[in-house]
């Protein structure tokens, strides 16, 4: 589960670097980097919340045994 959000930390903010500089034709913008990394930073909070309620209920052998027993 943490490498699930590493992962998207990680894509998140090589795109948000990556665009940055595509679209300025190679200059470093600090302005435009700074505005999609914090983007970025918003969707990554994002993702947390939605993944960590869809954590919360799935179904994991401890709380199945609970259950249907």
């Amino acid at each position: 589960m943490i490498r699930r959000r590493l992962f998207a930390a990680l894509i998140l903010f090589a795109f948000a670097v990556g665009s940055a500089l595509f679209w300025d034709g190679g200059e470093v913008d600090w302005f435009t980097i700074g505005t999609n990394l914090a983007v970025a930073a918003i969707g990554l909070v994002f993702l947390h919340f939605r993944w960590r309620t869809r954590e919360r209920r799935a179904l994991t052998p401890n709380k199945a045994k609970d259950v249907f027993s």
